[in-house]
């Protein structure tokens, strides 16, 4: 599986950051401190990034439509849950697990 890897420092804290990582998947990633959470840009209700959307430490709220996902645990405000992908923050380096079959 490939990674991606990021400096720590990078990261804006509490906000979103998007990530593109092959033709059409981009991730969203979210720092609080030193701990960080990424999931599938794409919200499930209408498609708008939830990378740009307002973070508070634990949900990000689309801004198209107002849908809430919980980004540490994938969970949103409708029945259909957002991909996470792990995360592991060695020193200052962040590492994102992304599976083969994206």
């Amino acid at each position: 599986m490939p990674e991606l890897s990021l400096k720590l420092a990078d990261i804006p804290e509490g906000r979103g950051m998007v990530l593109p990582v092959r033709d059409r998947l981009k991730i969203a990633l979210f720092r609080v401190g030193d701990r960080c959470a990424a999931i599938n840009n794409r919200c499930p209700h209408a498609g708008a990034s939830l990378g740009d959307g307002q973070f508070d430490g634990i949900n990000v709220k689309c801004p198209l439509h107002g849908f809430v996902v919980d980004v540490w645990r994938g969970l949103g405000s409708a029945s259909k849950p957002v991909t996470t992908y792990p995360v592991v923050v060695q020193g200052d380096t962040i590492c994102i697990t992304i599976p083969d079959a994206l």
